[in-house]
């Protein structure tokens, strides 16, 4: 759509010091978009009761002049027009003669074109988020803006390299050019004055800056969150990270990192999330970490950590999700771990974890996800702790990700700043299916009743171990169970015909087990071909027989076979006549075939001398 409209508001607003109101020319829709001036507080300028996008239809605008005892004229402070698909380059000239403009929010639109550097340079804060907005950030934009205290630019296509010289004044308060294509370094200061500053947040995630991290960024003292994730920097995280001691937020994941992680670290310690995930860091966990008592949020996966899990990381009390997979972690399974009692999510798959399972691995309380697959864990499933964990029992109220083949939990961290109480706003959105994956181990004995009576688990995964034994009854009951892989396993026994009626269930996996018997005839198998495959014992109803349940080569002993009979299984016992007549043929070929070479013949036909 045309970005007439929104000039033409812009338009009107210039008319703020007429002597009367403009009325609205109809009353249809209720849609009005009203200024209202005073002198203290400043007039603010909302568009209420409007839905979808602006047009020249537009019911018109009331201006509300002052009293005739303030000799002030009206003026416009903020103007808020987020959300209504707003099209067109930025209307700059017009905007500029907003001259007590401090808030503009055109988020959430299509404006498209280039930043100007002509904006009112009275704002304080500038919302320009999720627009279709293209070119460089202008270097002229931070010295233009000198009052600016929030500035958001995100989720644009803004491109090129940021300027060096590209510095705000200390009056910034938030800094959000994340879900852009910015590239080349980062600025090296992105304040003037990082002793001065107040800037809480800064988020440059989701673009393609290169480089190291500048040390400048370590001297913001202010900074509550940095969001660095998912670019292509590389060097070594700065070891000066632990000054910024009033950081609640790191996330550095996504990005060619390397070296060590930091002991400093431990200086921030307020940190309430570390996401140091999908980099190149190296070395063992840091035991100085249990000074981040406060810590709910750790990420380190897909990295080359090794060494074991550190008892001092027992003081990490206020762990909720911890992410491990992905590394070299060795030894077993850490006491520390068992301390982490607010766990909701723990994932230590594809590592080099050894030993036993513990009897507290499924105590935690609030436990949602535990992923342990992909290491050399042996011995036997642990039968306790089962119904300790409300949300996979089924009393949690937890909604888990709508498709059950999802496997691994997605977490999401968002920071809003607070400008009244100069405080950032931090919280995480843990989607998860509730499940358990054991998978890819070295497990063995029978599956236990207990895990199979967890009333909310969706996801359950065993496959790749050695498990014995008949699969558990109860399964059936696990009513909202939506993916059940026991594959490659050595389970025996008969399906349960239980499984068949989960109607939950959307994958489903037990090949390549000693199953043996009928397949439950209920419809709900019949949508997961190839489930029961590599189950020899296993048969389809009316193709089964009195002998399909028994175990392969094993011939009842009241059997009888006729001459042509007795063929029992792929690896079962051969009848008396298969056997000669097998033998016979075996012969004759082998003479034929011999008899077909001259000097075999010769041979065998030689005469014989006598010697006397």
């Amino acid at each position: 759509m045309p970005a007439a409209p929104l000039l033409l508001a812009l338009f009107l607003l210039l008319l703020a010091a007429a002597p009367r109101p403009v009325a609205p020319a109809s009353t249809d829709r209720a849609a009005l978009l009203a200024f209202r001036a005073s002198l203290s507080p400043p007039s603010r300028a909302a568009l209420s009761s409007w839905h979808g996008p602006l047009s020249a239809s537009w019911l018109g605008v009331s201006l509300h002049p002052p009293t005739a005892a303030v000799a002030t004229p009206p003026s416009v402070a903020a103007l808020a027009l987020p959300g209504l698909n707003l099209s067109g380059p930025l209307p700059a000239p017009p905007l500029a003669l907003l001259r007590r403009l401090r808030e503009l929010d055109l988020s959430a639109n299509a404006l498209t074109g280039e930043l100007p550097c002509s904006l009112p340079r009275s704002l304080v804060d500038l919302d320009l988020s999720r627009n279709a907005l293209s070119g460089a950030v202008p270097t002229c934009l931070p010295a233009s803006l000198q009052a600016l205290r929030t500035l958001n630019l995100s989720a644009n296509s803004l491109r090129f390299p940021l300027s060096p010289w590209f510095s705000f004044s200390s009056r910034l308060v938030a800094l959000d050019f994340s879900r852009n294509a910015l590239s080349g370094p980062v600025p090296p200061r992105i304040v003037a004055d990082p002793d001065a500053s107040g800037l809480l947040l800064l988020d440059l995630s989701h673009n393609r800056f290169s480089g190291e991290i500048p040390a400048g960024i370590t001297e913001i003292r202010s900074l509550q969150g940095l969001f660095l994730a998912d670019n292509q920097l590389s060097g070594e995280i700065p070891p000066g990270i632990g000054n910024l001691t009033y950081l609640q937020a790191l996330d550095l994941s996504n990005n060619r990192l390397s070296g060590v992680v930091p002991a400093g670290l431990a200086g921030c310690f307020q940190l309430l999330y570390l996401r140091l995930g999908g980099n190149q860091l190296s070395g063992s966990l840091r035991p100085e970490l249990d000074a981040l008592d406060s810590l709910k949020v750790l990420d380190l996966s897909n990295n080359r950590i090794s060494g074991d899990i550190p008892l001092p990381l027992a003081g990490c009390r206020s762990l909720e999700v911890v992410i491990l997979s992905g590394n070299e972690i060795t030894g077993e399974l850490s006491g520390a771990v068992a301390k982490w009692q607010s766990l909701r999510s723990l994932s230590l798959a594809d590592n080099q974890l050894s030993g036993q399972l513990p009897d507290w691995m499924f105590s935690f309380p609030l436990l949602q996800w535990l992923d342990l697959s992909g290491n050399r864990l042996e011995g036997f499933i642990p039968d306790g702790g089962f119904n300790s964990s409300s949300v996979l029992n089924g009393a949690g109220g937890v909604q888990g990700i709508p498709s059950g083949r999802m496997e691994s939990p997605q977490l999401f961290v968002s920071a809003s700043v607070d400008v009244t109480g100069q405080q950032l706003e931090l919280g995480y959105d843990l989607r998860a299916a509730p499940g358990i994956d054991l998978s890819t181990n070295m497990l063995h004995g029978e599956i236990p009743e207990g895990l199979v009576a967890m009333k909310g688990l969706e996801y359950l995964n065993l496959s790749c171990n050695y498990l014995a034994g008949p699969i558990p009854a109860g399964l059936g009951g696990m009513g909202r169970l939506r993916t059940l892989d026991f594959s490659h396993n050595g389970l025996s026994g008969e399906v349960p015909p239980a499984i068949a009626a989960m109607t939950e269930l959307e994958a489903l996996n037990l090949s390549y087990n000693s199953l043996s018997g009928p397949v439950p005839t209920t419809d709900g198998l019949r949508k997961f071909p190839g489930a029961l495959a590599g189950n020899p014992g296993i048969c389809n109803g009316e193709g089964c027989t009195a002998d399909a349940g028994m175990t392969e080569g094993k011939i009842p002993g009241g059997n009888h076979h006729g001459w042509f009979g007795g063929w029992h299984g792929e690896n079962g016992w051969v009848s008396p006549g298969a056997f000669c007549i097998s033998t016979m043929t075996s012969f004759f070929v082998s003479l034929a075939t011999l008899l077909s070479s001259p000097k075999a013949r010769s041979f065998v036909f030689r005469p014989v001398r006598i010697e006397y």
